[in-house]
């Protein structure tokens, strides 16, 4: 156990050194930061020497010359440390702000580079909890907390050496209460750090939850399930706040110690002072200054103390950072890529294997020759791998036997980023942003003219809808922007894959959850892109693979027919020949 928490010490230890870079360009920030709150706290540190001059030589000695003087000094006192204090607020919240806007960007600029995988191990509600607050929870500590403990060190340094000047008998009670406020420590973090481990799991598990079954919202509608899954949610809270009841009673059980022990040594560091008093070892002015300064490090030892709990916050917060910085996307670009400015679309398959877990095998020796403009239809059972070809043809995962080229190189060669340009995906569900129709259309191509966008939007057939629109192109979607029907959705998304001029084009089911006047509107849109254009197509509409210049029958993983649509209706005992006439009345080949 005391390995594994040392080893934990050295990576949160060197999580906050490597958060810490993000810091890098405001040094000259931090440094006036820095003189600032030294000056501060050292401000904070005179005014019980004033205190002890005007009780011991104005009051007790009459000396009243000083007192013009001292009273003076009291009153500029406030007004410097106020000048200074605005300065130094401003300055953390600049500081606070650039920082946790760099590192968000930094976090998001990672999610975009990360390969497909990791996000089916992360949930989208668990990513947006660790971009915006666990930032939010380093950001308060490495700038505001950051402040108060460089402070804190200012002023305890000077208070142990003001205490032991004033009396060295005394300052040893001090700094036995010291020891005191380190015991609390030692045996009452643990359990804090534990807890704060399991709400922050708990909250990922909630947020995740949450955007998962929003998302799903029609699903849950359909099946008329919101009072199971607001028995879900209610049940999940409950394990949150658990946790968080948790969390609380260690803290506050942690901070009453806190606040007894330096109640307690206030009283008796006073009481004694008094004592010495009577027997002559200290003045009036000294035993006002002594406790004062006692409480300057007595302070500091309640706030380092309370500071415990935020800190294993910010450990947590920046593990769970790094633990997606430290992600490392598994498909990268050549170090010296091949430029390919422009794909004929030659597709080569040959003996490729591919797994996503080892010894699972999903595709096993496919060899598929797609010639420049040909279209090539996938159709078998869900899980046949039909997918999973479409994902190796964009390069979303590498191969992991065989080989795969485009063009005649090995797509590994070539530049990663150059090479999905080229590329036109039209999906089952229609991905569209939350802005203009006209920016959606020019996505893939965002210095499209609105020619060119007019143009694709005719082709895919939507441009006369967009036209009634009150805004026509300019008309948002989405958030605060029009409603439109599934087809109209599919048809933006087609002009958008046209206004690209892809060089190959995907389209994965992308008529299937449409009604048949939607899909002969797009099934008219399709024909226009893929005419002398590389596309594959995973479709179960026959109308949308009957013509393909070749139509490949996958099972298990495995290639079980191929050819054209008379070929294979030639094989008498062929499964696409049994498929296509059990269905052909449907107008739909099922699984």
């Amino acid at each position: 156990m005391s390995a594994q928490s040392d080893l934990d010490k050295k990576k949160n230890l060197g999580n906050i050194v490597k958060i810490l870079v993000f810091m890098r360009p405001y040094y000259l920030r931090l440094y006036s930061l820095l003189g600032l709150t030294i000056l501060l706290s050292v401000l904070a540190m005179i005014p019980p020497i004033v205190t002890m001059q005007l009780v011991d030589k104005v009051f007790t000695q009459g000396d009243t010359s000083l007192f013009f003087p001292l009273g003076l000094l009291m009153i500029m006192l406030p007004v410097l440390s106020a000048t200074c204090g605005f300065f130094q607020t401003m300055s953390i919240a600049f500081l606070g702000q650039k920082f946790v806007f760099d590192i968000r960007c930094a976090l998001y600029n990672h999610f975009l580079n990360l390969s497909l995988r990791f996000f089916s191990k992360y949930s989208v509600g668990k990513l947006v909890y660790r971009l915006m607050g666990d930032s939010s929870t380093v950001q308060n500590m490495l700038t505001g907390q950051s402040v108060g403990i460089i402070s804190d060190l200012v002023c305890s340094t000077f208070a142990i050496v003001a205490t032991i000047a004033i009396n060295w008998r005394l300052s040893i009670v001090l700094f036995l209460l010291v020891i005191v406020f380190v015991l609390n420590y030692k045996f009452t973090i643990q359990p804090i750090i534990q807890a704060s481990r399991n709400t922050r799991r708990a909250y990922d598990r909630l947020s995740g939850g949450v955007q998962n079954r929003l998302v799903a919202n029609m699903a849950v509608k359909t099946f008329g399930a919101e009072g199971r899954e607001n028995n879900v949610f209610k049940e999940q809270s409950d394990t949150t706040m658990a946790f968080e009841k948790e969390q609380g009673i260690a803290g506050n059980t942690f901070g009453m110690n806190v606040n007894l022990i330096h109640s307690l040594g206030r009283s008796i560091i006073f009481f004694l002072g008094c004592g010495m008093i009577i027997t002559g070892d200290l003045t009036y002015g000294e035993v006002t200054a002594f406790t004062a300064y006692a409480m300057q490090l007595l302070g500091p030892a309640v706030r380092f103390s309370n500071l415990i709990s935020q800190l294993q916050q910010v450990a947590i917060a920046t593990d769970r950072l790094f633990e997606i910085f430290d992600e490392r996307p598994e498909v990268v670009n050549d170090p010296n890529p091949i430029p390919i400015p422009r794909m004929r679309g030659e597709v080569d398959f040959k003996n490729v294997e591919f797994h996503y877990e080892e010894g699972k095998s999903v595709l096993k020796d496919i060899t598929i020759h797609c010639k420049p403009g040909d279209t090539t239809a996938l159709i078998g059972p869900t899980g046949c791998g039909k997918s999973t070809i479409l994902n190796l043809i964009l390069r979303f995962y590498d191969i992991t036997g065989g080989e795969l080229l485009i063009d005649g190189h090995d797509i590994k060669k070539l530049d990663l980023h150059q090479f999905r340009r080229q590329f036109g995906i039209v999906l089952q569900e229609s991905l569209l942003f939350s802005t203009s129709i006209k920016d959606n259309i020019r996505y893939g191509k965002p210095l499209a003219s609105d020619e060119e966008i007019i143009n694709a939007a005719k082709a895919a057939e939507i441009h006369d809808f967009i036209m009634t629109l009150p805004d026509g192109y300019d008309t948002l979607v989405g958030d605060f922007g029009v409603e439109l029907s599934v087809g109209q959705k599919q048809r933006i998304t087609i002009a958008r894959a046209i206004c690209a001029d892809p060089a190959i084009l995907i389209m994965d089911e992308a008529t299937s959850s449409l009604d048949s006047d939607s899909e002969q509107a797009i099934q008219r849109a399709m024909d226009k892109i893929l005419a002398g254009r590389t596309s594959f197509v995973v479709a179960h509409r026959l109308s949308t693979i009957k013509n393909a210049d070749q139509i490949i029958l996958l099972d298990k993983g495995y290639i079980q027919e191929r050819g054209t649509h008379d070929e294979l209706m030639a094989i008498p005992n062929g499964r696409y020949h049994e498929l296509y006439t059990k269905h052909m009345g449907k107008g739909v080949i099922e699984d």
